[in-house]
């Protein structure tokens, strides 16, 4: 192979640039619908040059167009065909220098988004998202606030329920079953005397009724949506193992009980999504019943059983796919037209049976180990029996280049999911808060998940800072503890000294003011509200307790200004890092209308958030901000024709000179302005 030629000048002083977030650069940016064309350009400046051509991977062929010059500015066009294979395009830069060398301008890693740099070899690239242009999501999601659930810990609302339950589950033989009459006890965290393994089988009592009595509660927090961890019959506390999913688990009560609760729920504008746990069902189910416990013949007694052709059995009846080796775990077949018609695409199917209930959509458990045309399927099935029903997926990474099943997902393409999970959101807003990157690192990393997730779907991204698979955000935010690498004892034991425990509350303050003004849903975790700690499951899943009842006020607050600011919801969004230290978010609405169109009045909404222990003073170009628009859609009186800002938490303000705004930032803090 040829050896490149070395370029003849320094690689920190190549006057090369492309910013793929901006629009002057490539329009338009962000992720595009299929069929769009999109203007990418280069600027070179005071280098000698014979062309430029723009590298465009599309699956495993490189398209190569020439780009014309324009003064120092150089530009090629792209059209995103409707066939194109794959939901990703990749493209660098390749310049060829006057003295026969030749170099690349590509992406700056970690993200293949934002300012890239000057390579002396082929460079990383930058992303383009393609998605279906029909693509949309429901514009109720766009401006909910969110309550995660753990059913059996929220709140008891009939202690007798979860006791008959209890006796239900023992009188099928699952003796482990016990009904735990301390609300404030530690969970079962490892194998009781005489049991070979660890059962999540202890049952504190929290119930459905609870549920339907705390929704007053719930609407003065602010909340529209109802996140529930699995409700349908299983044996086990947290029910991922589904035993019967028509049937409510009888410790949480019954369908008539569940009924009452959507109904009015609906009745308070809060919308409920329930877990569904589709890649498998336990062992112990009327579909498996490897232990017997089910009437009928299930997968496990019988080739002839009519839930046979759901599994994949290596040699019958003991060895079969199981969820990561997990026995009582079996997998489905999902292209098994049985297990199809059962539980999605049959008229009474699972899918269809809860939304016809009253349920709003699903969480889908392991998005990631369901085919791309199962979720699609699941999909239709969703949109078919209500068009405004919400889609949800566990997804733990970047959903736009997420891989598995060895083959790019598509999920995130517009026929899957409306949203997913926002792990990746959690992990790098704790490491802002704890100054491991700073506001410079953390707003690139914002921009990033901005120009990569389809609009529909960013703008609907649940923004979690904790759940059941996580430790709560009080722990994680108040110490260095790496909880992974301690044993289930040594997180029984560990708890949180006065100090710590007191930071943790503030950072949390900053981590929900971020939430609630980002585009997104933001969601709580049960109790997160009022200051619940605990480390990895089952700390994390403790009965619901108060203790620290006064961060209850500041949820209320940010989900008060949420509400009657919608351009913190559906507004277009800009971030700020002037001095590396702190992070400002700007909402705002152009030509009086949010990112989607809809009419929501002319406002601006600044958030800023200072991490550290240190004031600071910041400088904001708000000018700049309004002149990175396109001309024709500049807001007047909202970026231009303000005189200054006052916060909207304690009334203090900020002049507006000549488009500039200073802001004083103390330590540890937060707060939100208003244009005025």
């Amino acid at each position: 192979m040829e050896k490149i030629p070395v370029v003849n000048i320094p690689i920190e002083n190549a006057n090369i640039i492309h910013d793929s977030t901006k629009e002057e650069y490539r329009c338009p940016p962000g992720a595009v619908a299929r069929g769009t064309e999109i203007t990418l350009s280069l600027g070179i400046f005071g280098i000698l040059y014979e062309r430029a051509t723009l590298c465009v991977l599309r699956g495993e062929m490189v398209d190569r167009i020439d780009m014309t010059p324009r003064e120092d500015v150089l530009t090629a066009r792209y059209t995103v065909l409707d066939t194109l294979p794959g939901g990703l395009l990749w493209y660098w830069f390749e310049i060829g220098l006057r003295d026969g060398a030749t170099c690349y301008y590509g992406s700056e890693p970690p993200y293949p988004s934002g300012l890239g740099q000057v390579y002396h070899n082929p460079p990383p690239a930058f992303q383009i998202s393609l998605y279906d242009g029909a693509f949309e999501t429901p514009d109720w999601a766009k401006s909910a606030v969110m309550y995660q659930i753990f059913p059996d810990r929220f709140f008891m609302g009939n202690p007798d329920t979860a006791r008959a339950g209890v006796a239900w589950h023992q009188g099928k033989g699952r003796k482990e079953f016990e009904f735990q009459e301390d609300w404030g006890a530690l969970p079962v965290y490892e194998a009781k005397e005489g049991q070979l393994f660890y059962m999540p089988s202890d049952i504190f009592g929290g119930d459905i009724e609870g549920i339907r009595r705390r929704l007053p509660y719930l609407k003065e927090l602010g909340v529209s949506l109802i996140y529930l961890n699995p409700v349908f019959e299983s044996a086990s506390n947290h029910r991922y193992n589904t035993g019967d999913y028509l049937k409510i688990d009888p410790i949480l009560g019954d369908e008539e009980t569940f009924k009452n609760l959507l109904t009015e729920a609906k009745e308070a504008d809060i919308h409920i999504i329930l877990d569904g746990v589709f890649s498998h069902t336990g062992d112990d189910s009327i579909y498996f019943n490897k232990h017997g416990r089910y009437g009928g013949p299930g997968a496990y007694q019988s080739a002839e059983s009519p839930y046979a052709g759901w599994y994949k059995f290596d040699s019958f009846p003991n060895s079969y796919a199981s969820w990561w080796g997990f026995e009582t775990l079996p997998e489905v077949d999902e292209s098994n037209p049985a297990w199809q018609e059962f539980v999605i695409s049959g008229e009474n199917s699972v899918v269809k049976h809860w939304l016809n209930e009253g349920a709003s959509g699903y969480r889908l458990d392991v998005a990631d180990e369901l085919p791309d045309e199962t979720i699609e399927q699941i999909r239709k099935a969703v949109k078919e029996v209500d068009p405004e029903a919400f889609l949800l997926g566990e997804v733990w990474e970047d959903a736009t280049t997420k891989q598995s099943f060895g083959k790019q997902r598509t999920y995130a393409q517009g026929r899957g999911l409306d949203s997913v999970m926002n792990y990746p959101f959690l992990n790098r807003t704790t490491d802002f808060l704890k100054g491991r990157i700073n506001a410079w690192q953390y707003s690139r990393f914002l921009n990033h998940q901005k120009h990569v997730y389809p609009a529909p779907m960013y703008y609907t991204l649940m923004n979690l800072v904790s759940s059941h698979d996580t430790c709560r955000v009080r722990s994680m935010l108040s110490s260095d503890i790496h909880a992974d690498s301690m044993t289930r004892a040594e997180q029984a034991r560990f708890e949180l000294t006065a100090e710590e425990f007191a930071l943790g509350g503030l950072r949390q303050r900053l981590a929900a003011a971020i939430q609630f003004s980002l585009p997104g849903i933001p969601a709580i975790y049960y109790g997160d509200e009022v200051g619940m700690t605990g480390l990895l499951d089952p700390f994390n899943r403790r009965g619901f307790y108060e203790d620290d009842p006064s961060m209850l006020e500041w949820y209320r607050l940010l989900s008060g200004l949420r509400d009657s600011h919608p351009v913190m919801s559906a507004g277009h969004v800009r971030f700020f890092a002037t001095n590396g230290n702190v992070l400002a978010i700007l909402r705002y609405s152009v030509a009086e209308r949010d990112f989607f169109g809809k009419r929501i009045g002319a406002d601006m909404v600044m958030t800023v958030v200072n991490p550290t222990g240190e004031s600071h003073r910041i400088v904001l170009d708000l000018g700049e901000a309004a002149a990175s628009l396109p001309k024709s859609s500049i807001d007047e009186t909202v970026l231009k024709g303000a005189q200054g800002i006052v916060s909207l938490l304690t009334g203090r303000g900020a002049a507006l000179e000549k488009g500039l705004l200073a802001i004083d930032a103390p330590p540890l803090s937060s707060d939100i302005f208003g244009a005025v």
